[in-house]
Order: structure tokens, then C-alpha cells, then sequence
């Protein structure tokens, strides 16, 4: 038993180091002293708690309580280091969950799940889309189902299952999938209903951050274009293997070329039917498993036909739909089961002709676990190159506290009006902007977002104001800003977008390389 234990032991650790060195591989140059901007992922050094970082303002609490989290820990913990620790835990817990998982089956199995859950399309895509947080939802879910099979009972249990949850709450979506897995595993397992209850009360509390503030918003209801924006395509075979692989993604720029060749197709395709042997291999879990591998992918290409599209965009007038417009993340569960499952179908495949001990059955097995490992990477070949271009260090200019400092508590319009910023000091990462995070007062900037899909250009949201078509082509009226509350406009320059119209009412009070700052004065008032 002890000697059992130790090997078990041996194989988790070897699955840990197959994890790290991939993610080292991966995203060696986000590590190191600076901060991160890359679309979505985005931080400042000093972040201020303001209402929207609760979610009170009205807006969609899509990154509550992630924002607040990071501002709280901003004091004792850099905001960059806070970063880079969240984007290596998006692949590390994912690969050292899943190589615990498969430890009490052979090194071959292990060295294989782990490769799997750290090189995945899935992942990489999440992460070429600045998701990070997000992704946590999916790295944790090895680690979940760990939790929801430990022997306690109770308040103990569900403490358990709540502390391998916890990393996925910091966002919306991660807290509902989490929660929804942990149900599931759960109540499959047989564990009694007030076992059940109690989980299902915990999942609701690490649920209220957001769910409180979403439902006293303004914007509870979702945009119909969005599901149209996000879902994903699949229009034939190549797609629905893609999918079934762990891919697919509704952004051009997120996309992994590698993904439409055939290399990354064939081995898509080979890990597809390993799985399938897997599936074989679990006996009286086939059900489960085969519904996680092959549900979720069906389901969105079910949701990719003209009928599936139309009521998903029907289904975007009720609030909290929104979350799930995105429809390839739900392919989430099925990547990971594909990372649990193919090991399972290779360590059968190799096995059974085999036996077990002996020269011959180590030699195949090694080979197996380098065919495994060599499969994990050509399913996304150009992962580590983009993933590279996309997380490099950057460090903010120092105008940037000035600008902070000279709007101070007042109100703030950041132009020019758009979302995405991309600026020569970022190294020409296109990125979501975060001035927003550092104004100590309230601000108004753009939050619709323009998506091509296609032919077809789609602006999703519906959070700008009346007057940002004035705003869009850099006209802006001071009376009227004043009317609105904003005491200052922020200009970002050297960055895409027209560039605001000197007028009446504007007082330049900073200008520098980066930045221009005005301070508002109503002229209506200073004329009466």
C-alpha cells in the first residue's frame, strides 16, 4: 500500500513537471517585472475601488469581483505579479489537476493528460482572447471534481469543494460553471441531498458579487447581436473536428492558423478516437464521460444552425443569458474531459497486447507517452509563437500618474471614443482600456464593441450614450458635458480613433507625449 502510495505520488509529481515545463514554453516572456495588456487582461499599478469596481454603477459586473479583488490586494501584492501568477495558474492548475487525476493509472497516461490540459487549443485561444481569468473556469475543474470525491461529509465537504472552486469565482461565468460542474459531479456520485443543499447555498454566496449588483443594473438584458457576434461557426467538417479537438473561436485575432491544416486536424482527429477508447475502457462511467466529451460539442453545433442561432438571440433579452453568447465556452468541459479521457484510451491501446511489466510494455509505454505528447502539440503548433507576441511586458509611462492625479476625484470622458486602445509604449498591443481602473472618480468611456464576423459587422452593447456619435468624431459640447457631470476629458494619444476638436469650455490643464487633459468649464453658467 505504501509503495502503491509513493508511485502514485511519483507519477502526480512527473505530471506536474511535463505541466510546468509546457507552460514555461508557453508564456516565458510574460514573467518578469512589468505589466500585462493584452485585450482583456488588463491591470494598472494602483487601482482604485470606485463603484464600478463593485458593479454599483449600472454597468454589466463582467469583471466583479476580479477588479475588486485585485485593488484589495494591490497593496501587498504588485498588480502585475498579481497578473502573471493568474495567467500561469490558468495552465498549470489545469495540467497538475488532471496528471493527479490520472495518477493511479500509468506515467504514459499521466504524461499524456497533463500535455493535454497545458497545450490545448482551448486554452490558447482563451488566452489569445485575454481571458485568463476566465479560463480559470476550465483549470480548475480537475481539481473540483478532486474536491466533490473526498471522503468528508458536511460543511467539511463542501469547505473543500469551496476552496478548489474559489480561483473561478472571480469572474461571472467561472462561478456559474464551477458551480454547475460541482452539482453535477456531485449528485452523479450518489452524495446525499443535504450534502447537495449545502453546496448548491455555497454556490449561490460565491455567486452574489455579481449576481447582486446584476440584478439592480440597468443593463441586466444582453444584446441580440452579441450572440451573433460571439457563437461560434461550424460550417463543415473541418470546424465540427476542430471543435471536437478543443477548438474554435469567434475572434480572427485569437485564432490559431495552425488549427485549419491538416497536421493539427489529424492529430485532433487521433485524440478524438482515443478518447472514444477511453470512454470504452471506464466501464460503468461510459455515460458521463461520453456526454462531457461529446455534449458540449454538440451542443454548439447544434447552437451554430440558423434554428440554434435564433433562439440563442431571442434568449439574449433575458438578463444573464449574456454570459453564455460565447457559446465555444462551453467546449471547456469537453476539453477536459478529451485530456482525461485519450490518456485512458492510449494506456488501453498500449496495454492490452502488451500486459503489464516487462521490457517490452516500459518501451511502449514511453513511446506512447511521446506519441501523446507530440500529438498535445500538433493540435496547436503555433501556440507558443502567438501566445509570446501576445503577453510581453510592458511598463507604464510615468504620465500615466500624472493624468491620474490631475483628474483626481472628478468625473472623466476618456477619448478617443472606442474601447481597444494600441499605443507604441504597449508595444502595439491592441488592448482593452484601463484608465478606468486607475480614476479615483467616476468615467465615461466607450463600451460598445464593433465585431466582424464575415461580411457582417456587428456592434455589440448597449451601454454608450446619445451623445457618443458627437464624441466618436472628436466634437464634444462643454455645456453639455457639464450637464452630465464631467468636470474633465482625457485624450489618449498616439493611439487609433479621431482626435478631439479644440472648443470652447475646454481648459487645457496636462498635456504630454501619451496624454491630454482638459478640465471642463460650463459656459452656460460662467455667461449667466
Amino acid at each position: 500500500m505504501i509503495a502503491a502510495g509513493r508511485a502514485e505520488l511519483a507519477r502526480g509529481l512527473l505530471g506536474g513537471c511535463v505541466t510546468l515545463a509546457m507552460t514555461v514554453l508557453l508564456l516565458a516572456p510574460a514573467f518578469g517585472p512589468g505589466h500585462l495588456l493584452h485585450r482583456d487582461f488588463i491591470t494598472v499599478p494602483s487601482p482604485s475601488l470606485t463603484s464600478r469596481t463593485w458593479g454599483w454603477d449600472g454597468s454589466p459586473p463582467r469583471a466583479v469581483p476580479l477588479d475588486a479583488v485585485t485593488a484589495l490586494l494591490a497593496p501587498v501584492l504588485p498588480t502585475g505579479m498579481q497578473q502573471q501568477i493568474m495567467l500561469a495558474a490558468s495552465l498549470v492548475l489545469s495540467g497538475c489537476g488532471v496528471a493527479w487525476l490520472l495518477r493511479r493509472r500509468g506515467s504514459a497516461e499521466v504524461v499524456v493528460g497533463a500535455a493535454l490540459a497545458t497545450w490545448s487549443p482551448y486554452a490558447a485561444e482563451r488566452l489569445l482572447l485575454g481571458q485568463p481569468p476566465t479560463l480559470l473556469a476550465w483549470s480548475v475543474l480537475p481539481w473540483v471534481l478532486v474536491a466533490v470525491r473526498a471522503k468528508t461529509r458536511g460543511w467539511r465537504w463542501v469547505g473543500v469543494v469551496v476552496l478548489a472552486a474559489l480561483p473561478a469565482t472571480l469572474t461571472p461565468f467561472g462561478g456559474l460553471t464551477v458551480a454547475s460542474f460541482a452539482i453535477l459531479a456531485a449528485w452523479h456520485m450518489g452524495r446525499p441531498s443535504a450534502d447537495l443543499m449545502r453546496l448548491a447555498v455555497s454556490a449561490l454566496l460565491w455567486c452574489l458579487p455579481w449576481l447582486v449588483p446584476a440584478i439592480r443594473g440597468s443593463h441586466g438584458a444582453g444584446d441580440p447581436d452579441g450572440a451573433r457576434a460571439f457563437g461560434v461557426s461550424v460550417t463543415g467538417v473541418d470546424e465540427l473536428v476542430d471543435i471536437l479537438g478543443g477548438g474554435g473561436v469567434w475572434a480572427a485575432a485569437a485564432d490559431l492558423p495552425s488549427r485549419a491544416g491538416w497536421p493539427a486536424l489529424t492529430a485532433s482527429g487521433v485524440l478524438v478516437m482515443l478518447a472514444g477508447l477511453g470512454v470504452a475502457a471506464l466501464g460503468h462511467h461510459r455515460v458521463p464521460a461520453m456526454t462531457a466529451l461529446l455534449g458540449p460539442p454538440a451542443l454548439v453545433a447544434a447552437l451554430a444552425t440558423a434554428p440554434g442561432l435564433a433562439l440563442v438571440t431571442a434568449a439574449q433579452s433575458v438578463p444573464g443569458v449574456a454570459l453564455f453568447r460565447d457559446t465555444h465556452r462551453v467546449l471547456g468541459l469537453s476539453a477536459f474531459a478529451l485530456s482525461l479521457l485519450a490518456p485512458v484510451g492510449l494506456g488501453r491501446l498500449i496495454r492490452s497486447p502488451m500486459g503489464k511489466g516487462g521490457a517490452l510494455s516500459v518501451l511502449a509505454a514511453s513511446g506512447a507517452a511521446v506519441g501523446g505528447v507530440a500529438l498535445a502539440v500538433l493540435a496547436a503548433s503555433d501556440a507558443p509563437r502567438l501566445l509570446h507576441q501576445a503577453y510581453t511586458r510592458v511598463t507604464f509611462v510615468p504620465s500615466w500618474e500624472s493624468v491620474v492625479d490631475t483628474v483626481g476625484d472628478g468625473h472623466a470622458l476618456v477619448l478617443p471614443w472606442q474601447p481597444l486602445r494600441q499605443t507604441s509604449w504597449a508595444r502595439g498591443q491592441v488592448f482593452l482600456d484601463p484608465l478606468p481602473l486607475a480614476l479615483r472618480g467616476p468615467s465615461t468611456s466607450a463600451r460598445d464593441l464593433t465585431v466582424r464576423r464575415g461580411e457582417a459587422e456587428l456592434v455589440v452593447g448597449q451601454a454608450d450614450p446619445a451623445e457618443a456619435s458627437d464624441w466618436r468624431n472628436g466634437k464634444v459640447d462643454a455645456a453639455s458635458l457639464a450637464r452630465l457631470g464631467i468636470t474633465h476629458v482625457v485624450q489618449w494619444r498616439d493611439t487609433p480613433g479621431v482626435a478631439l476638436q479644440p472648443t470652447d469650455g475646454l481648459l487645457p490643464v496636462l498635456t504630454t507625449r501619451e496624454f491630454q487633459v482638459w478640465h471642463v468649464v460650463d459656459t452656460a453658467r460662467r455667461s449667466g
